[in-house]
Protein backbone atom coordinates (compact mmCIF):
# COMPACT_ATOMS: atom_id res chain seq x y z
CA UNK A 1 0.00 0.00 0.00
CA UNK A 2 2.68 2.43 0.43
CA UNK A 3 4.62 1.84 -2.72
CA UNK A 4 1.28 2.96 -4.30
CA UNK A 5 0.51 5.46 -2.62
CA UNK A 6 3.66 7.14 -3.14
CA UNK A 7 2.87 6.56 -6.96
CA UNK A 8 -0.40 8.05 -6.23
CA UNK A 9 1.18 11.21 -4.96
CA UNK A 10 3.84 11.75 -7.33
CA UNK A 11 1.02 11.60 -10.59
CA UNK A 12 -0.83 14.22 -8.28
CA UNK A 13 2.62 16.28 -7.89
CA UNK A 14 3.39 15.95 -11.98
CA UNK A 15 -0.39 17.01 -12.99
CA UNK A 16 0.20 19.99 -10.74
CA UNK A 17 3.56 20.85 -12.37
CA UNK A 18 2.28 20.36 -15.93
CA UNK A 19 -0.58 22.97 -14.91
CA UNK A 20 1.93 25.67 -13.54
CA UNK A 21 4.12 25.19 -16.85
CA UNK A 22 1.06 26.62 -18.38
CA UNK A 23 1.14 29.67 -16.70
CA UNK A 24 3.35 32.41 -18.27
CA UNK A 25 6.44 33.09 -17.13
CA UNK A 26 5.82 36.71 -16.33
CA UNK A 27 2.86 35.61 -14.13
CA UNK A 28 5.18 32.78 -12.53
CA UNK A 29 7.25 36.00 -11.47
CA UNK A 30 4.28 38.23 -10.41
CA UNK A 31 3.42 35.00 -8.14
CA UNK A 32 6.93 34.69 -6.16
CA UNK A 33 7.12 38.80 -5.85
CA UNK A 34 3.67 38.78 -4.60
CA UNK A 35 5.27 36.11 -2.10
CA UNK A 36 7.83 38.26 -1.25
CA UNK A 37 6.79 42.00 -1.18
CA UNK A 38 3.77 41.88 1.53
CA UNK A 39 0.28 42.22 0.00
CA UNK A 40 -0.18 46.02 1.18
CA UNK A 41 2.54 47.07 -0.67
CA UNK A 42 0.76 48.72 -4.19
CA UNK A 43 3.90 48.93 -6.65
CA UNK A 44 3.30 51.51 -9.07
CA UNK A 45 5.42 51.87 -12.41
CA UNK A 46 6.99 54.66 -14.56
CA UNK A 47 9.65 55.29 -16.86
CA UNK A 48 11.28 58.67 -18.22
CA UNK A 49 13.96 59.70 -20.55
CA UNK A 50 17.52 60.50 -19.98
CA UNK A 51 20.85 60.78 -21.62
CA UNK A 52 21.59 57.14 -21.82
CA UNK A 53 18.15 56.06 -22.87
CA UNK A 54 14.85 55.45 -21.08
CA UNK A 55 15.00 54.25 -17.63
CA UNK A 56 11.68 52.45 -15.77
CA UNK A 57 11.32 52.32 -12.02
CA UNK A 58 9.03 50.13 -10.00
CA UNK A 59 7.90 51.48 -6.37
CA UNK A 60 5.82 51.48 -3.33
CA UNK A 61 5.59 53.27 -0.17
CA UNK A 62 8.73 51.99 1.34
CA UNK A 63 10.88 52.80 -1.62
CA UNK A 64 11.57 51.82 -5.05
CA UNK A 65 11.59 48.01 -5.87
CA UNK A 66 13.28 47.89 -9.18
CA UNK A 67 15.01 49.80 -12.05
CA UNK A 68 14.80 48.77 -15.83
CA UNK A 69 18.49 49.62 -16.94
CA UNK A 70 17.80 52.09 -20.44
CA UNK A 71 16.05 51.37 -23.30
CA UNK A 72 15.36 52.88 -26.42
CA UNK A 73 12.25 53.65 -26.00
CA UNK A 74 9.59 54.42 -23.46
CA UNK A 75 7.07 51.95 -24.40
CA UNK A 76 10.50 49.32 -24.52
CA UNK A 77 11.17 50.42 -20.69
CA UNK A 78 7.26 50.16 -19.80
CA UNK A 79 7.09 46.84 -21.47
CA UNK A 80 10.11 45.50 -19.16
CA UNK A 81 8.38 47.05 -16.08
CA UNK A 82 4.93 45.07 -16.88
CA UNK A 83 6.62 41.89 -17.17
CA UNK A 84 7.75 41.38 -13.99
CA UNK A 85 5.04 43.93 -12.27
CA UNK A 86 1.75 42.77 -14.20
CA UNK A 87 -0.95 44.01 -12.18
CA UNK A 88 0.91 47.38 -10.79
CA UNK A 89 -0.25 50.42 -11.38
CA UNK A 90 1.07 53.00 -14.11
CA UNK A 91 2.00 56.74 -13.34
CA UNK A 92 3.55 59.48 -16.10
CA UNK A 93 6.54 59.92 -14.26
CA UNK A 94 7.62 58.86 -11.09
CA UNK A 95 8.29 60.75 -8.05
CA UNK A 96 10.13 64.04 -8.18
CA UNK A 97 12.81 63.19 -5.53
CA UNK A 98 13.30 59.49 -7.54
CA UNK A 99 13.55 61.54 -11.16
CA UNK A 100 15.67 64.37 -10.14
CA UNK A 101 18.41 62.00 -8.57
CA UNK A 102 18.82 59.89 -11.79
CA UNK A 103 18.62 62.65 -13.60
CA UNK A 104 21.19 64.39 -11.83
CA UNK A 105 23.00 61.61 -11.60
CA UNK A 106 23.45 60.52 -15.48
CA UNK A 107 24.01 64.02 -16.23
CA UNK A 108 26.93 64.23 -13.85
CA UNK A 109 25.49 66.37 -11.76
CA UNK A 110 25.32 63.85 -8.59
CA UNK A 111 27.50 61.39 -6.71
CA UNK A 112 25.56 59.91 -4.41
CA UNK A 113 22.02 58.84 -3.82
CA UNK A 114 19.57 59.92 -1.27
CA UNK A 115 16.49 57.25 -2.00
CA UNK A 116 14.43 55.00 0.03
CA UNK A 117 15.12 51.53 -1.20
CA UNK A 118 12.61 48.14 -0.71
CA UNK A 119 14.50 45.75 -0.13
CA UNK A 120 11.72 43.06 1.51
CA UNK A 121 12.20 40.67 -2.22
CA UNK A 122 15.99 39.92 -1.55
CA UNK A 123 17.26 37.17 0.11
CA UNK A 124 20.09 37.87 2.81
CA UNK A 125 22.91 36.75 0.58
CA UNK A 126 22.22 39.16 -1.97
CA UNK A 127 20.99 41.68 0.08
CA UNK A 128 24.79 41.27 2.07
CA UNK A 129 26.68 41.75 -1.71
CA UNK A 130 24.71 44.63 -2.63
CA UNK A 131 25.09 46.31 0.66
CA UNK A 132 28.83 45.57 0.22
CA UNK A 133 29.05 47.08 -3.49
CA UNK A 134 26.75 50.11 -2.47
CA UNK A 135 29.95 51.27 -0.07
CA UNK A 136 32.24 51.56 -3.34
CA UNK A 137 33.23 55.47 -3.62
CA UNK A 138 31.65 56.87 -6.56
CA UNK A 139 35.05 56.64 -9.47
CA UNK A 140 36.37 53.51 -7.51
CA UNK A 141 35.57 50.03 -8.63
CA UNK A 142 36.57 46.55 -6.47
CA UNK A 143 36.60 43.03 -7.72
CA UNK A 144 33.89 40.47 -7.26
CA UNK A 145 37.03 38.86 -4.87
CA UNK A 146 36.90 42.48 -2.91
CA UNK A 147 33.39 42.04 -2.23
CA UNK A 148 33.38 38.21 -1.12
CA UNK A 149 35.79 39.49 1.10
CA UNK A 150 33.60 42.11 2.86
CA UNK A 151 30.58 39.62 3.56
CA UNK A 152 32.84 37.11 5.35
CA UNK A 153 32.74 34.61 2.55
CA UNK A 154 36.42 34.75 0.47
CA UNK A 155 35.60 31.85 -1.74
CA UNK A 156 32.02 32.46 -2.53
CA UNK A 157 33.33 35.14 -6.00
CA UNK A 158 31.16 32.90 -7.83
CA UNK A 159 28.39 33.37 -6.18
CA UNK A 160 29.08 37.52 -5.65
CA UNK A 161 28.80 37.81 -9.28
CA UNK A 162 25.54 35.55 -9.76
CA UNK A 163 23.80 38.07 -6.91
CA UNK A 164 25.00 41.18 -8.93
CA UNK A 165 23.29 39.80 -11.97
CA UNK A 166 20.59 39.83 -10.08
CA UNK A 167 20.61 42.74 -8.88
CA UNK A 168 17.08 44.67 -8.97
CA UNK A 169 17.77 48.50 -8.69
CA UNK A 170 20.80 48.85 -10.58
CA UNK A 171 23.07 52.56 -11.05
CA UNK A 172 21.56 53.05 -7.30
CA UNK A 173 23.29 49.86 -6.07
CA UNK A 174 26.37 50.20 -8.32
CA UNK A 175 27.08 46.88 -9.21
CA UNK A 176 28.56 48.29 -12.22
CA UNK A 177 31.61 49.32 -10.10
CA UNK A 178 32.29 45.76 -9.78
CA UNK A 179 35.20 43.96 -12.21
CA UNK A 180 37.21 40.85 -12.06
CA UNK A 181 40.48 40.75 -10.50
CA UNK A 182 42.38 40.76 -13.22
CA UNK A 183 41.32 44.49 -13.94
CA UNK A 184 38.76 43.31 -17.06
CA UNK A 185 34.79 44.64 -16.89
CA UNK A 186 33.67 41.32 -15.77
CA UNK A 187 29.78 40.92 -16.98
CA UNK A 188 27.00 43.35 -16.28
CA UNK A 189 23.31 42.67 -16.98
CA UNK A 190 23.08 46.15 -19.30
CA UNK A 191 25.71 45.01 -21.17
CA UNK A 192 29.55 45.99 -20.95
CA UNK A 193 29.03 49.23 -23.36
CA UNK A 194 26.75 50.57 -20.74
CA UNK A 195 29.21 49.13 -17.93
CA UNK A 196 31.76 51.62 -19.73
CA UNK A 197 29.49 54.04 -19.91
CA UNK A 198 28.47 54.40 -16.25
CA UNK A 199 32.26 53.90 -15.39
CA UNK A 200 33.40 56.55 -17.91
CA UNK A 201 30.73 58.94 -16.26
CA UNK A 202 32.08 58.65 -12.88
CA UNK A 203 35.53 58.87 -13.81
CA UNK A 204 36.58 55.70 -12.63
CA UNK A 205 37.78 54.68 -16.31
CA UNK A 206 39.11 56.58 -18.88
CA UNK A 207 40.44 55.12 -22.26
CA UNK A 208 38.16 52.20 -22.97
Amino acid sequence: MKIEDDLKELERTLTRMKRREKIPVSLRREEIRLRLVPKYSTIKLSTFRTRIGWIGVAFNERGIVALKLPRGSRAESMSSLKSEFVDAEILAQPPDKILREITEYVEGRRRTFDLKLDWSSLKPFQRAVLEAANKIPFGETRSYAWIAQQIGNPRASRAVGQALGANPIPIILPCHRIIASNGSLGGYGGGLPLKVKLLKLEGAILNL
